[in-house]
């Protein structure tokens, strides 16, 4: 995430008790320093008022999780977002006053399992639990059709929100509405499409 945040211009600061991963890291985001966050004088030296959000991303030690957490609260931190090992963890979490946290592996192997479930599913994003954003390969029974979004809905009950094609947008539901009418071919083999809908209607059409 520090590396992703750093390649899309933001200043990130990564703090770590391990110089190993400090180390490794101080070439690949912006700013590195070894620290022992769970240390409250430690922490003070960080810029716990200047900076827009925290994240806490350690997860194999419960303890100095919630304590991280709690200073960081506790010193008035804008934003805290941690992340949470398991349903203890987040209930610790909340008691706190955290309510922004993750858990990266049920939300990867959630995603994972649905995707497995859909075959052709090339990605999937969460709105809630059951609103989801898809982007897939266009199925064999709709090449060489006309590309009709009104009519896609209307039979599917999903929302086609772009369509790719040889890796460039060539549809888009946010075109002002007089653009959507000079549209005018048919779905090809390699085209992906981006949808948006319940998950059974997913399942329904992909199924179909």
């Amino acid at each position: 995430m520090a590396k992703i945040l750093t390649a899309m211009g933001h200043d990130v600061l990564g703090v770590d008790r391990n110089i190993d991963k400090v180390e490794f890291f101080k070439d690949k985001i912006a700013n590195t320093i070894c620290l022992d966050a769970s240390d409250p004088h430690a922490l003070r030296l960080l810029p716990v008022k200047e900076a827009d959000v925290f994240v806490v991303c350690i997860g194999d030690d419960f303890g100095v999780s919630v304590m991280i957490a709690a200073l960081l609260k506790k010193f008035g931190v804008k934003k805290v977002i941690s992340r949470e090992s398991s349903s203890i963890h987040l209930t610790v979490l909340n008691s706190i006053g955290i309510t922004n946290t993750i858990n990266p592996e049920y939300e990867s192997a959630n995603i994972l399992a649905q995707k497995l479930e859909l075959e052709g599913i090339l990605n999937m994003f969460s709105i809630t639990d059951t609103l989801k954003i898809i982007d897939m390969k266009v199925p064999e029974s709709l090449i060489n059709l006309k590309f009709a979004p009104g009519n896609f809905k209307k039979e599917t009950h999903l929302k086609i929100v772009a369509l790719k094609r040889d890796q460039k947008i060539v549809y888009s539901s946010s075109q002002p509405q007089e653009d959507h009418e000079i549209v005018d071919f048919n779905f090809l083999k390699d085209d992906i499409i981006v949808l948006i809908g319940e998950i059974r209607d997913i399942r329904n059409f992909v199924h179909s």
